[in-house]
């Protein structure tokens, strides 16, 4: 099950068709520097958790969301989290980032919630494939914060400025993004 279901969830953050979480992982971690860490790690694991709980209550089909509704939602939380980094102070307690992100997951969760539903066909339990796949997602998260800060470390060779610059040019082009995404979708 590993080989199936973890290779999965990574090239689900991974691929470009996924491009919607590449880039909520990137605004979500733009705030802090890369010597932050352990706070990163945090913010991808509630992202991961509030992912899982919406990919297993809609296996178990507990829950059922419109994939339009969807779609628009997961630009918003793109949006949201733009808006909070440019607007709000950088946060001292990890607590309201890790609540954001973990809220924003159970929305980005329901974006593939039906594919991962057909995956599992006839599969007895859903314990083992949610597991391996959340393994998979939170692997491919670090991978994309990674090149994500070793991007942001070559930029800053070239174009030195504060980290608030870096956030700020991040954070605007994120929201920027999601904006176009957001009048896309509701076309």
């Amino acid at each position: 099950m590993f080989r199936i279901y973890f290779p999965i969830g990574f090239h689900h953050i991974i691929s470009f068709a996924g491009f919607d979480h590449l880039l909520f992982i990137v605004v979500l971690c733009a705030v802090y520097t890369r010597q932050e860490w352990r706070r990163i790690l945090a913010l991808l694991t509630g992202f991961t958790l509030g992912h899982s709980l919406t990919l297993a209550l809609t296996a178990l089909q507990l829950i059922t969301i419109s994939p339009k509704v969807v779609e628009l939602l997961i630009p918003v939380t793109i949006l949201a989290t733009s808006l909070a980094n440019i607007a709000l102070p950088k946060p001292s307690k990890i607590w309201r980032p890790f609540a954001m992100s973990a809220l924003f997951g159970l929305v980005h969760g329901c974006g593939f919630a039906g594919y991962f539903s057909m995956m599992l066909g006839d599969e007895q339990s859903i314990v083992a494939p949610l597991f391996y796949f959340n393994l998979g997602l939170e692997a491919g998260q670090v991978v994309t914060v990674g090149v994500f800060y070793i991007f942001l470390f070559a930029l800053g060779k070239i174009f030195p400025a504060p980290q608030r610059i870096w956030t700020l040019f991040v954070s605007g082009a994120g929201a920027g993004l999601a904006a176009k995404m957001i009048l896309e979708n509701l076309s």
